[in-house]
């Protein structure tokens, strides 16, 4: 299910988000993950007229959000090495086939023409697996288009889980500390402020745990 997490609760300091995108399993690691928005779709129309204004336009548009410590399980971490690993191969694939076929066929032949078209391709594979091994594109999340929040494509239930429960704990710290600064001020906020399940008399309570659940 596609969910969105405010941009805030992921740049922090800290491991609040425990269970991984992709599979909802427990985080074997935690990354610093620079997450970055989906080109808009009409700045393509720019390439007709070079790539240069295409690149400009685009990275004025890119919005950017960097994940202080976004979790990854041990399964999405064996799934970006073997990415990493088949794109590697597959370029080193093609640079033997290069070099065996080059060796192999005699000068002057029409097979040049193929072989170089057969390298590209091999290439041009191999750099899609290795692009498609970021750790962006395994927690398949990216950057909503104002950037105020990363936005995860296909969320594991577990995951959208905890990442609501985090979301209510955020908004149960932020009203705690505007009734802190009401009280400093000498009035108070009205009743009907107060968020669903929060609980003013504790505003020292602890994020959700890895299956998303409030402490008691």
């Amino acid at each position: 299910m596609p969910i969105g997490i405010p941009a805030p609760l992921v740049t922090g300091g800290g491991q609040m988000l425990q269970l991984c995108t992709r599979h909802g399993e427990g985080a074997a690691q935690h990354k610093r993950v620079l997450f970055k928005s989906k080109t808009p779709s009409w700045t393509y129309l720019l390439i007709p007229f070079g790539l240069l204004p295409f690149a400009v336009v685009a990275m004025v548009l890119e919005k950017r959000v960097r994940a202080s410590a976004w979790p990854f399980c041990a399964r999405c971490v064996k799934l970006r090495t073997g990415r990493l690993l088949a794109g590697i191969g597959m370029v080193v694939f093609a640079i033997l086939a290069v070099v065996v076929l080059a060796a192999a066929v005699p000068d002057g032949t029409s097979s040049v023409g193929p072989i170089v078209l057969g390298f590209v391709a091999l290439l041009f594979v191999g750099l899609l697996l290795g692009a498609n091994a970021g750790w962006p594109l395994i927690a398949s999340a990216h950057v909503s288009r104002d950037g105020s929040a990363i936005e995860v494509r296909n969320a594991h239930p577990r995951f959208a889980e905890q990442a609501a429960a985090l979301q209510q704990w955020a908004a149960q710290q932020q009203w705690a500390a505007q009734q802190q600064w009401a009280a400093q001020q000498g009035y108070r906020q009205p009743q009907q402020w107060q968020p669903h399940h929060a609980h003013p008399q504790d505003p020292q309570q602890q994020p959700p745990g890895p299956g998303g659940t409030m402490p008691s």
